[in-house]
């Protein structure tokens, strides 16, 4: 059975996507690619009938002018687009029933360094630096939540989706542990249709920039 999901996966975009969606979730501005990369989507044949749904974040006092500012923004780009969602939730604290599946989920790539002594403690992220420490979880537990909560809105907002293109979380080398990290973009893409996590550099890709 899971080699028979897989195979069908694995073939789901050789097929035409038919009328369904494309979905951008552009949640900061890396200089155009998560937009442009849907949009260079649609002008092949097997995406063309594909509509996309643009989600940004946003201030719940403000949603219909950023909103708005995002439609003029998509326009100058000449992009089609069917909808614009502002997100004025995103930054709301997680359930605590999610928050307890991430913990369970990096639980055996924890260090648990707060309960050793200092030499010992630094010997071990020497030994083994990929894994989590508890500071380094406590510096990031804003981003953690984030993650934990996009997850939430994107099951809410794009389950049936064909295809969700999205900006991907940001992390400086060497303060972010590997563990970390790549429990935050399982966390993110978890139980959801195939999603595209898009870095730009921040170098203008689409003419409205330049």
């Amino acid at each position: 059975m899971a080699d028979q999901k897989l195979l069908a996966a694995s073939k789901q975009f050789q097929k035409k996507q038919g009328k369904g969606t494309i979905d951008v979730w552009w949640l900061f501005d890396d200089g155009g690619l998560t937009l442009l990369i849907p949009y260079l989507l649609t002008n092949k044949k097997k995406w063309k009938d594909c509509k996309i749904r643009v989600f940004i974040g946003g201030k719940i006092n403000r949603i219909d002018h950023d909103r708005r500012t995002m439609a003029t923004l998509l326009s100058k780009f000449r992009m089609d687009f069917s909808d614009i969602t502002v997100l004025g939730d995103i930054n709301t604290k997680p359930k605590k029933e999610n928050i307890a599946v991430f913990e369970e989920m990096i639980e055996p790539f924890k260090l648990n360094d707060d309960d050793m002594e200092q030499d010992a403690a630094e010997k071990m992220k020497a030994e083994e630096p990929w894994k989590i420490t508890d500071n380094e979880l406590e510096i990031y537990k804003t981003k953690t939540y984030r993650q934990i909560r996009l997850n939430e809105l994107l099951k809410e907002h794009s389950s049936t989706a064909n295809l969700i293109v999205m900006s991907m979380p940001l992390a400086r080398k060497g303060a972010v542990s590997s563990a970390l990290y790549m429990a935050w973009l399982e966390t993110l893409s978890k139980d959801l249709p195939p999603i595209q996590l898009v870095r730009g550099n921040h170098q203008s890709v689409l003419t409205f920039y330049s």
